[in-house]
């Protein structure tokens, strides 16, 4: 059974914007608050679904993900290059690691070329079915766009 894909145009994300610009300080700081606590929600469920692929790596990674405090929409960053691995392997997306692979993206997605990655994944539409991160993102979707559009419909009738 193939989920509905969420998505907004052009035109709905200006009208966002211009929503976020018309807000007043008490009104930004409610959204900070309602798109981190989502982000701090996917954190933990992308966290969950790494553990779960017993894959230290996978762990790793996703322990080390970074949630934006000052972001209106909801921000989650996953690769650094202080996040290093032994060997001096980062998680840094770095295309010229391990030939066009780097530790994130050989971790989530797999290889069939590298052994030190899990079996390649599979794709999913146009893109790859990813481990851990996609797979989680694409089940949450529903939730996520359903919960940040109440709480900021909240705040908009609240502040208009």
């Amino acid at each position: 059974m193939a989920k509905e894909v969420i998505s907004y145009d052009k035109t709905e994300f200006r009208a966002i914007t211009r929503s976020f610009k018309a807000m007043d300080d008490e009104a930004a700081t409610q959204a900070k608050k309602i798109s981190g606590s989502l982000v701090e929600y996917l954190k933990a469920k992308i966290v969950s679904k790494a553990e779960s692929m017993n894959n230290k790596a996978a762990s790793r990674i996703a322990a080390g993900a970074k949630i934006s405090k000052s972001s209106k929409v909801g921000e989650i960053n996953l690769g650094y290059a202080s996040q290093k691995f032994s060997g001096g392997g980062t998680t840094q997306l770095n295309y010229r690691q391990e030939g066009g692979i780097g530790i994130l993206g050989g971790v989530e997605f797999g290889s069939n070329k590298f052994k030190q990655f899990p079996i390649w994944s599979g794709s999913v539409g146009q893109g790859s079915r990813g481990w851990f991160i996609y797979p989680t993102l694409r089940e949450e979707q529903p939730y996520l766009v359903s919960q940040w559009e109440k709480g900021f419909t909240q705040i908009l009738n609240e502040w208009t």
